[in-house]
């Protein structure tokens, strides 16, 4: 009896450890792919084709996708990791995986000084994440999946090489409004870089491809906080067209 009454306390010990302190989950992978959809109305009086960059206004809607993997090691001395109230104790080493989805609703607003190559581009509005995340050890597998939304905004300049072409530099960031309303579960902060060469494919279509990087960070019930970076080959679709070219049935040429 005696010891059935140690071995319980040794467990009550051990679970009020996991859960009182716990390692981060962390994840870095550089070798991902992130593919992008998006369409965009081009507001004003625009004659360019929707595909090429052009100073004003626009509604943007961009859904990305991102996944990955990384290996972590859990050493005896450490805190446990919790993922969805499964507790994975040290020595081991485990496998991280995650699959990451980001829809943003924007507002964007683009100058080009004057008649040069050179130009702004600024957007804000609203973004939604959806995070599904892993965690693998040789005798234990745990899953668990967050979702979070806030404001979202973002910087960049754009380069026009030709009509039809152009390079963006650009770097944007996330937000679930910790800082004003507390920390909700899920990711609560994200920020990321991108250099993308953008062709046009027809007057609505545009290509984009390049190198682009990510950070995120949240915490969800049951599991330990998170941390991922990730980066690699971005490709972009994105369909645009002029509101007011459509309405008016007016014709735009084709952009070289």
């Amino acid at each position: 009896m005696n010891n059935l009454y140690r071995s319980l306390a040794v467990f009550v010990v051990l679970v009020f450890y996991a859960v009182a302190a716990h390692a981060e989950i962390y994840i870095e992978d550089n070798r991902v792919i992130l593919p992008a959809l998006g369409a965009g109305i081009n507001l004003g009086d625009i004659m360019q084709p929707a595909s090429e960059n052009q100073t004003g206004h626009a509604i943007e809607l961009r859904l990305a996708n991102a996944g990955g993997s990384g290996s972590q090691s859990i050493a005896r001395n450490q805190n446990p990791i919790i993922l969805n109230n499964t507790i994975f104790m040290g020595p081991q080493q485990l496998r991280n995986d995650f699959n990451l989805n980001f829809v943003q609703l924007s507002w964007r607003w683009r100058k080009f000084f004057r008649e040069s190559s050179l130009g702004l581009e600024v957007l804000g509005g609203i973004g939604y994440t959806s995070l599904g995340l892993t965690v693998t050890s040789p005798t234990q597998r745990a899953s668990g999946s967050l979702e979070s939304s806030g404001p979202q905004a973002g910087v960049g300049l754009i380069w026009r090489t030709s009509s039809g072409a152009s390079i963006l530099a650009q770097v944007a960031g996330f937000s679930t409004g910790e800082f004003m309303h507390g920390s909700p579960p899920g990711v609560n902060g994200m920020a990321r870089g991108e250099i993308l060469y953008a062709h046009a494919l027809d007057k609505n279509l545009t290509l984009r491809a390049g190198y682009a990087k990510w950070s995120l960070y949240g915490h969800g019930s049951g599991m330990s906080d998170f941390q991922l970076r990730f980066s690699g080959l971005a490709v972009v679709l994105d369909w645009d067209f002029n509101y007011k070219n459509r309405a008016k049935g007016e014709d735009v040429k084709e952009p070289d």
